[in-house]
């Protein structure tokens, strides 16, 4: 069984969207390209059970069919060949056919899996090897209808050959007719109900989170370690230390001298980093969702800085500031200037702290100002 994250995201999306509609696992594999054993794990739920039976994988139920079906068929083909000509791709342009049929005709028979197999016909793509349907105008009404290829009749448009009026007039007179059900009361439960969490969407907000941990720059191993992946229990120590945490996935940073030994610029970002994790934990927000939403604040807050700090640093810094991710104990303060009033780390490791770096970059520019002119 394939992972979620060796799926792309637009596979994922369109098998939700896949069962929401009712269709088989056999149509959702040609549409996405999971693996059955996949589909039948996380695509399918309690909420949306497999549907039970093969799919109608064949096109002798349009020509066997009543004449509604067949012009619905029409219609829902014709709304398909509309969207791809207008650039949209063929699965999302199935979908999105299929949903304006169903708003349209909500009583209607005609399910997904026939209309799949109908568009696989008609381009020859997913479950048909070859074209076996293409388009015919109606020399009546001038609609487009479906007909096996060089088989075209001009009379046999099931468009203007089905009585919508009544159809309609007969499934009125069959409502009318039949009693109205009784209500009833549904069982009252004293514990609120609670449904499991659909897997399809676990495994949607995993492939995204991992995308937006990759756009960030997160190496391979703080991207397992804020993912929790199972492969991130597997890593091993570095080399002269007995145990590894997740803080020191890379070169630990010098927190003996960390005023000495970390640029001035570098402790500024650190600090800006800092000062949004802590206001970002403070709002219930998990510690991933924390560190990402801290570092893309921080990156547009320092974009014009010569030498960005990578996100696994500020990964680093978060967790020694708050012994998080493999931590036991914090070996970072973040601490408040008397003079300019910002927050700044300091090492509670480092013997000789060099004070605020915000600043030291005030006296720095100030030397580097020119001399105002008398």
């Amino acid at each position: 069984m394939g992972s979620p994250s060796a799926y792309s995201l637009r596979a994922l999306e369109t098998a939700r969207e896949c069962v929401i509609l009712g269709a088989r696992p056999r149509t959702i594999a040609h549409l996405t390209g999971l693996t059955p054993g996949y589909i039948l794990r996380a695509v399918y739920c309690e909420r949306y059970p497999a549907p039970i039976g093969r799919p109608q994988y064949s096109e002798d139920f349009f020509f066997k069919t009543t004449r509604r079906l067949q012009a619905e068929a029409c219609f829902l083909a014709t709304h398909y060949r509309r969207l791809t000509s207008e650039g949209f791709m063929q699965a999302d342009a199935l979908i999105a056919a299929f949903r304006h049929h169903r708003a349209t005709q909500p009583d209607s028979t005609f399910g997904f899996d026939q209309a799949f197999f109908l568009i696989s016909r008609l381009d020859g793509i997913w479950a048909a090897t070859k074209s076996g349907l293409s388009f015919v105008e109606c020399l009546n009404c001038r609609s487009p209808y479906l007909a096996p290829h060089g088989m075209a009749q001009r009379d046999s448009c099931p468009v203007c050959r089905t009585d919508w009026r009544l159809k309609s007039r007969a499934r009125a007179r069959v409502r009318a007719s039949s009693p109205p059900a009784p209500p009833v009361d549904p069982p009252k439960s004293n514990r609120p109900r609670q449904d499991a969490p659909w897997q399809l969407d676990l495994d949607i907000a995993h492939v995204r989170l991992v995308g937006r941990l990759q756009q960030l720059g997160a190496g391979d191993k703080v991207l397992a370690v804020l993912a929790e992946e199972p492969r991130a229990k597997l890593f091993r120590a570095p080399r002269g230390r007995p145990t590894v945490t997740s803080a020191y996935l890379s070169r630990p940073m010098p927190l003996a001298t960390w005023s000495a030994k970390t640029e001035v610029t570098h402790r500024v970002q650190y600090a800006v980093f800092a000062s949004h994790f802590r206001r970002v934990v403070r709002l219930d927000l998990s510690l991933t969702e924390a560190m990402c939403a801290a570092f893309e604040t921080t990156r547009r807050a320092c974009r014009d800085y010569p030498k960005p700090v990578s996100f696994d640093r500020c990964f680093e810094v978060a967790a020694l500031l708050d012994g998080i991710w493999g931590v036991t104990e914090k070996r970072l303060e973040l601490l408040q200037c008397a003079s300019c009033s910002s927050h700044y780390l300091v090492s509670k490791a480092d013997s000789h702290p060099s004070g605020c770096p915000f600043c030291m970059l005030i006296r720095r520019h100030r030397i580097l100002l020119p001399a105002l002119a008398a």
